[in-house]
C-alpha cells in the first residue's frame, strides 16, 4: 500500500498527463497514476523477459479475458441493481424507521436502475461472437 500511496503522491505532484485534461484537476491526476501504475508493471514485465507486443498480441486473440471482463462487469451491474431493489423495498415497508429512504433516495436509486437495468438485460454480444 505504501508504493500506491507513494505513486499517488508521484501522481499529485505531476498532474500532466497531456490528455487534453485540465492540468491539476482530478482526472488529470487519476490518468497520470493509471500512467505511472502501468509504466511501472510494464517495466517489471520487460525485466522478465516479456515482450509487450507479442504479449499484446495473445491477449488480443484471447476471446475469454473479454469473457470473463463481461461476465464481472454484469456480476457488477447485477450488485448495483440489488440494493437499488433494498432501498426501493426499505421505501415501501420500512416505514417505522426514521432513517428509512426518502423520496430522493427513491428517485435516485429509480434513475440508477434505469440505466443499470438498460445494461444488465442487454444482449451478451461478446459471448455471441
Amino acid at each position: 500500500m505504501d508504493f500506491l500511496r507513494r505513486l499517488w503522491g508521484m501522481a499529485r505532484f505531476w498532474p500532466d498527463p497531456g490528455m487534453g485534461l485540465r492540468t491539476g484537476s482530478n482526472s488529470a491526476v487519476l490518468a497520470m497514476f493509471f500512467i505511472l501504475l502501468f509504466t511501472v508493471i510494464g517495466s517489471f514485465l520487460v525485466a522478465l523477459g516479456f515482450d509487450l507486443d507479442r504479449l499484446d498480441l495473445w491477449l488480443a486473440r484471447q476471446t475469454w479475458i473479454g469473457i470473463i471482463g463481461e461476465l464481472l462487469f454484469r456480476a457488477l451491474l447485477a450488485f448495483i441493481m440489488l440494493i437499488c431493489v433494498v432501498v426501493f423495498l426499505g421505501f415501501l415497508f420500512d416505514r417505522g424507521n426514521p432513517e428509512r429512504p426518502g423520496w430522493g433516495m427513491l428517485l435516485g436509486a429509480a434513475i440508477v436502475a434505469w440505466f443499470v437495468g438498460a445494461t444488465l438485460f442487454a444482449p451478451l454480444e461478446a459471448l455471441a461472437g
